[in-house]
Formats: structure tokens, C-alpha cells, sequence
């Protein structure tokens, strides 16, 4: 499983931008896809780190190369890309570019959430399926996480917490990105998992940020409720079902 999230130009009009959208996803995914669907290391990585990527050696291409049978995918948002000009610091190993919220005319890339860098945009999720699909010759793909946070959403008495209408609509919105990559981009997707199903320890984010469809309480034995999202995310994927 790779995580990775869409790139959208920071200036639509500025051909430096829209390369370095790209390299971005080639810097967050390829890094790791690339070795196994194709057996090195992207081209623009070569470029900007030369010599300080490893060195392949038929040994580490014959156990790599063509070793999943799958590609898993964690995807959560999009971001702005803007090229940074000059030569890369030595340090960077994001591309030489700046990863932004809002692009040049000043538009956010989604709606605010709890998480700073996570502002949903479903067509975002979309687009990279379908360049995945593209990239790696049209593999099956699971999404092994998709979800969100909700700003404040920790503060709210647990009556309201567990309407969580904001993440319903994530996932309708989602759900539906994907279903239009599947029957109109030809994309393979087998399987979709949303994170998470239970509250839980969010990295550095600890224990303030909520991502499950279900509330746990931590101070009262760890008491679970499912909130709206887990009774509605079954009746959203009913209706593609239905159908197909």
C-alpha cells in the first residue's frame, strides 16, 4: 500500500507548475510503485538525487519487480503545486516544490477539517485513479484508507458529534469519485475501506483528531457509538450496487 494524494497546479497557466504536479505524485508514490511495476526508480528522482538513490542490482530487480499482486491505495485529499525555481536544496525530497492549500487566484483546494493538510476535493481522488491505473497498466486497486476529520469535532457534546453529516457527505462525494473512475475511466477497483471504523490514536495529532465511523469514548471505558457515518456508508455503496 502507498499513500499518495492529487496534485493540482497552483497556476493552471504556468507549464513549471503543471510539470511539477507530477513530480510530486512521482516523489510521494512512484517512489515506491515504481520499482515494483517497472523496476527503477522515476526519472525525475534519478535526476534530482542522482547517485544518492541506491543502486539496483539484478538480485534486488528479480525480488522486486512484479512482486504485488495488487496496488493498495491510501488517499485522503489534494494540494496545490507550485515549482519552486533554482536548483533543489540538498534535503528536499519532495520534487523542488511547494505543497499549498490555496492556488493562485486564491481558491481553497477543499473545506476545512481538523487536519491541516487534509482539505477533501473527490475529484482529486478521482484523477488519481485514474492515473494510476494509466502508470502501472491497469491494475486492480484496493483503497485501503479514505476518510476524514471534522474541525472541532472532538469539542462537540457526543449527541452532535454522532451526526457527523460533514464526513456522510465525504464519503457520498468520494464513493461517487470512484464509481466514475470504474464505469467511465475503466479504472479496476475491487475494494474500498474508509478509515477508520473506531476513533483511534492519530499519529501526532494523538488523540484529538477523530477519523472512525464509530465514537469511542476514552474516559469512560472506551465505549463505542456508531456515529451517522457507519449507518449511511452501506446505503451509499447499495445504491451503485443496485446499479450495476
Amino acid at each position: 500500500t502507498a499513500t499518495g494524494d492529487w496534485a493540482e497546479p497552483w497556476d493552471p497557466a504556468n507549464p513549471a507548475d503543471v510539470e511539477a504536479c507530477t513530480r510530486k505524485i512521482e516523489f510521494a508514490i512512484s517512489w515506491f510503485a515504481d520499482p515494483i511495476y517497472h523496476g527503477k526508480y522515476p526519472d525525475s528522482m534519478v535526476q534530482q538525487l542522482g547517485d544518492r538513490l541506491p543502486a539496483w542490482t539484478a538480485e534486488d530487480r528479480a525480488l522486486v519487480h512484479g512482486s504485488n499482486d495488487f496496488y493498495g491505495m491510501n488517499h485522503y485529499c489534494a494540494n496545490y503545486i507550485r515549482a519552486k525555481t533554482g536548483a533543489p536544496d540538498p534535503t528536499d525530497t519532495a520534487g523542488n516544490l511547494e505543497i499549498l492549500l490555496q492556488n493562485k487566484a486564491g481558491e481553497w483546494i477543499g473545506p476545512e477539517t481538523q487536519s491541516a493538510w487534509l482539505r477533501p476535493c473527490a475529484l482529486g481522488f478521482r484523477k488519481l485513479l485514474k492515473w494510476l491505473s494509466d502508470r502501472y497498466g491497469q491494475p486492480k486497486i484496493y483503497v485501503t484508507e479514505n476518510g476524514t476529520s471534522l474541525k472541532g469535532e472532538n469539542d462537540l457534546p457526543v449527541d452532535q458529534l454522532l451526526r457527523d453529516e460533514f464526513r456522510v457527505q465525504y464519503f457520498r462525494d468520494y464513493i461517487a469519485a470512484m464509481a466514475d473512475a470504474y464505469t467511465l475511466d475503466g479504472v479496476d477497483v475491487r475494494a474500498y475501506m474508509a478509515w477508520s471504523l473506531m476513533d483511534n490514536f492519530e499519529w501526532a495529532e494523538g488523540y484529538e483528531t477523530r477519523f472512525g465511523v464509530t465514537y469511542v469514548d476514552y474516559e469512560n471505558g472506551q465505549k463505542r457509538l456508531p456515529k451517522e457515518s457507519a449507518k449511511q456508508i452501506g446505503k451509499i455503496f447499495e445504491q451503485y450496487i443496485e446499479k450495476e
